[in-house]
């Protein structure tokens, strides 16, 4: 079945400055702005480092819950916290000022008095533990997400971050991961654990979510690394196949969550440019499957980014293909197959919808 063309977003929208400023002025100016998960700061004085943000801001258990704090000192702007630790105060060692863990400077050695240089702190919003700046109503927008009790970090444990930075435009990124039309055909390995005749697609004003079911018995497999993922989900499940292959869901315009069996993926796609991005992906899996069951996490590790290597030259061709339409000052918009394109045809119409009220599109 064929859907209309409508709504797909002009060549132009990949390539013209003017165009990325105002997505970046308006469109992410009301976006939410996903920090990190709780489990990155589990117990009390827990600090975790941002660096995707180039350590500029830290998430801190505090006394009054987990806070974003800026990570730069007020004294000479160093940064301050790196990577992960436990510390009641925060502590910049070139001069020893010392922020209490509500981020009031403290102490600052040889001075009189106490200078008045604070740590901007910011309280965020929570759901599922996600954490959220509180200039949008998350709990509003993902109220009533469909499958989201199988977003369920309990007993889970964050894993680690992986940054990767791409030579084209973000939504590039975000279309690849809203369509399911190309698993089968290009994706061996991903095509054979989960079965896309099952997709299932639901929608709201700020996301989509899609559901897939395992293929099959798991018993055929499209990779050698697929493979021992196979073998490894099927020894944990043991006669009883997972509920489902994937979840994936957007929550727009830039934020990926994929539930897996015992694993669950947060990525956001950042506009660096307009065709530059950066892609931050976290990995959280259960407690004990970290604990004790390291070839688990490898496998699955190596599966993810198979199909992930595979995304990348998707989007690079589909990248390279419109860069040689707009410098022939071409357009071509293509149609949408139904129902595995649905997400991606409502994904540009949330663009359209948005950009509407701005006149860009």
């Amino acid at each position: 079945m064929l859907g209309n063309s409508s709504s797909i977003m002009p060549i132009f929208a990949y390539f013209d400055k003017e165009y990325f400023e105002k997505e970046n002025e308006n469109l992410f100016s009301e976006a939410p702005k996903y920090l990190g998960h709780e489990l990155m700061v589990p117990n009390l004085y827990d600090y975790h480092s941002l660096d995707w943000m180039g350590n500029a801001k830290v998430l801190k258990n505090t006394t009054q819950g987990i806070k974003l704090f800026s990570n730069i000192c007020r004294h000479r702007q160093a940064t301050i916290l790196g990577g992960r630790g436990n510390s009641r105060n925060i502590v910049c060692n070139l001069h020893g000022w010392t922020y209490s863990d509500s981020g009031k400077l403290i102490g600052a050695p040889r001075f009189k008095e106490v200078p008045c240089k604070h740590l901007e702190a910011t309280t965020l919003v929570s759901w599922k533990g996600l954490l959220f700046e509180p200039s949008r109503n998350i709990l509003k927008d993902l109220n009533g997400l469909a499958w989201s009790e199988h977003l369920d970090f309990t007993n889970y444990n964050y894993y680690k971050t992986v940054c990767t930075e791409y030579d084209f435009n973000w939504k590039t990124f975000i279309e690849v991961y809203s369509e399911d039309y190309h698993v089968d055909i290009f994706h061996p390995g991903l095509g054979n654990f989960v079965d896309s005749n099952s997709l299932q697609w639901e929608f709201g004003d700020w996301h989509h979510v899609q559901m897939i079911s395992i293929k099959s018995d798991l018993r055929q497999y499209g990779s050698d690394i697929y493979k021992k993922w196979h073998e490894s989900v099927l020894s944990q499940y043991k006669d009883q196949l997972p509920k489902f292959g994937a979840i994936w869901m957007t929550y727009y315009p830039n934020i990926m969550v994929e539930c897996y069996p015992h694993c669950i993926v947060i990525s956001v796609a950042i506009p660096m440019g307009v065709e530059k991005t950066k892609v931050v992906t976290e990995f959280y899996y259960p407690d004990y499957i970290l604990a004790f069951e390291p070839e688990f996490v490898e496998a699955e590790q190596n599966a993810y980014f198979e199909t992930a290597k595979e995304d990348d030259e998707i989007c690079y061709r589909m990248h390279e293909g419109r860069r040689a339409l707009y410098v022939a000052g071409k357009n071509d918009m293509g149609v949408y197959q139904i129902p595995t394109e649905d997400g991606l045809r409502h994904f540009h119409q949330f663009l359209f919808n948005q950009l509407k009220k701005i006149k860009v599109a």
